[in-house]
């Protein structure tokens, strides 16, 4: 790569390359469009989830806001950030809010307070899911996601319960950390969570402005300390001010900027975005696109043979090739029955264990808070305590399962994604040797190419909490309510603790129903998209041979005209593998140096 090329404008540069290949491959007629665009797709929409972690007060927002240039989300000295607000790009500044219900609405930025900060929306009583904002930051590009989450440790439980349901959902995490507050045992322990869910962390030192040189350099050494004896590894660990980075950018101070440190951190972040990240994409969609090249390539050779090999001979070989056929079908039998088996196990096995795990520790939990919440508001009249408990049970069992369902849905989607792998590479060697046992019937020359599949698990699991009304499973009647005080509060308390099981009941059912449907529709996708890519391969292998019998009966002016066009396609597909091979080349030399 030319050193004077910055790493964005170089992965920009091949990846507008490897769209142009795109475009040529899909005005070819031999080439099945729907890889090519699906290829393509992949691409355009590549998204990378950089999800911001830390204690709360370490200056997430502020960070955020210094990495998008402009003071967009909200600041304050007290506990602020409630609900997930995620940053993707866009050509001007909008914000939608996300319900739980799925209600969608735009609101204006100066109202984005009242949804995403504990004064404006405390506990969540608006239940959002999660805010998305649009941004022109060039730190977005590229599909890039930028998810600013809860700080934890607060006092607010429920923050820290929103800031793990996004573990799952990082592709890489940026850990702050800040200089005015030593690193404790409990970021220890949440760095230890954000381990399992990130294979890049980014360490960041915030509020370095605060201190003298002498003293932040102790406290760099202090923290690099602890992270490296967390991780078992040498760690980079990057110095910034937030707060002089945005005011260097919103006044256009490049001493401002200079003396923040962020530009050194920035550098670090385009590299391992654009070179590590980037071209992994590349290189899997370039090694696609020859794969299908080659198989293009096959069957226009198949068709160039079946102008010019006599008649009989070419009936003889079209029969062998419907024997194959058979032999194929019964291997999409095997697949239908093995696929079926191991999602079965998967369901029965892996989420019914879970989700009884789940139970068994919930329970004990939520009966100290259902107890917890009782004395707080023992002082209540008999009506306005049971009230209090119903909403005490419902808010924190919702919580739990929410939490617990985004760990859950993310685990259950790896192993099927896993589950899903193998098969793949059983489906790519039955259509490799579909190819190359067409190759040898038809003595003619085809190149295998390997390419890891880029498939994953389509998302549409949306877990809805279904609340009860206390009417219906409280006997709570006026006669216990006109009960003495004291007696009344004994009854209560035992009517909520049975309100409480049923409620925790109900919804691990609801759970692990949802669940199981999803498994269920998953596996259909799959093993469609599988027999399709079979069906397609034998298509094209038996519409190539058909072409050539069609052209041939028409004489042999149009025999030799079809011949030419073959060879001018043939041609094209040639050139556009030399250009995949020098983006392959140029990739992979970026990877390694």
């Amino acid at each position: 790569m030319n050193p004077t090329v910055s790493s964005t404008s170089f992965y920009a540069q091949l990846k507008s390359d490897l769209l142009d290949c795109t475009d040529e491959m899909l005005s070819i007629e031999n080439i099945r469009g729907c890889a090519c665009e699906e290829l393509q797709e992949k691409i355009r929409t590549n998204t990378f989830n950089l999800v911001v972690v830390g204690q709360f007060k370490r200056g997430k927002t502020s960070l955020i806001n210094a990495l998008l240039g402009a003071e967009i989300l909200p600041v304050a000295v007290v506990p602020l950030t409630s609900i997930v607000t995620i940053m993707t790009w866009g050509e001007a500044l909008r914000i939608k809010v996300c319900f739980n219900d799925e209600r969608v609405s735009e609101i204006k930025p100066e109202s984005l307070s009242d949804y995403v900060t504990e004064k404006g929306n405390p506990k969540n009583v608006k239940d959002v899911r999660e805010v998305v904002l649009t941004y022109p930051s060039p730190y977005l590009k590229d599909g890039v996601r930028l998810i600013d989450t809860p700080g934890v440790g607060s006092i607010y439980e429920h923050n820290t319960d929103v800031a793990y349901q996004y573990l799952p959902k990082s592709d890489a995490a940026l850990f702050l950390l800040s200089v005015d507050q030593p690193m404790s045992k409990a970021e220890l322990h949440f760095l230890n969570d954000v381990k399992e869910y990130s294979n890049k962390i980014f360490f960041v030192l915030n509020k370095a402005d605060y201190l003298r040189e002498n003293d932040l350099r102790e406290a760099i050494d202090f923290t690099r300390n602890a992270l490296c004896e967390a991780m078992g590894s040498v760690v980079r660990l990057f110095p910034v001010s937030a707060r002089l980075a945005l005011e260097g950018t919103t006044s256009k101070s490049g001493e401002f900027i200079e003396k923040s440190m962020l530009p050194l951190f920035s550098k670090e972040l385009n590299r391992f975005l654009m070179e590590e990240k980037g071209n992994v994409l590349l290189l899997s969609v370039t090694n696609n696109l020859l794969r299908s090249i080659s198989q293009a390539k096959l069957e226009l050779e198949l068709e160039l043979k079946s102008l010019t090999t006599p008649l009989e001979e070419l009936k003889d070989k079209i029969r062998a090739f419907e024997n194959k056929k058979g032999e194929v079908a019964q291997v999409k039998r095997d697949f239908e029955i093995l696929l079926e088996g191991e999602v079965s196990r998967l369901a029965k096995g892996g989420l019914e264990d879970d989700l009884q795990r789940f139970v068994r520790d919930l329970m004990p939990q939520e009966q100290a808070h259902l107890t917890e919440q009782f004395e707080l508001n023992k002082g209540l009249p008999l009506k306005g305590l049971r009230r209090a408990l119903e909403e005490a049970i419902i808010g924190h069992v919702k919580q739990a399962f929410i939490t617990w369902r985004a760990l859950e849905d993310e685990r259950l989607a790896k192993a099927f994604e896993t589950i899903c792998k193998r098969f793949i590479s059983k489906i790519n060697e039955t259509v490799d040797e579909l190819l190359r046992y067409s190759s040898e019937l038809f003595s003619v020359a085809f190149d295998t190419v390997k390419a890891e599949a880029l498939w994953s698990v389509k998302s549409g699991f949306y877990f809805r909490f279904k609340e009860q009304p206390v009417g219906t499973l409280v006997i709570a009647s006026t006669l216990t309510l006109a009960l003495p005080k004291f007696i009344g509060d004994k009854i209560i308390l035992k009517k909520m603790q049975e309100y409480l099981q049923r409620v925790v009941t109900m919804q691990a059912a609801r759970a692990g129903t949802d669940f199981e449907e999803r498994l269920d529709k998953s596996k259909l996708d799959f093993r469609w998209e599988m027999f399709q890519k079979i069906d397609a391969t034998i298509e094209g292998i038996a519409s190539a041979i058909e072409k050539g019998m069609t052209q041939r009966s028409k004489g042999s002016r149009e025999v030799e005209e079809r011949k030419r066009l073959l060879a001018g396609t043939t041609g094209k597909l040639d050139e556009i593998k030399s250009r995949l091979a020098r983006i392959k080349a140029e990739a992979e030399g970026a990877s390694k140096g």
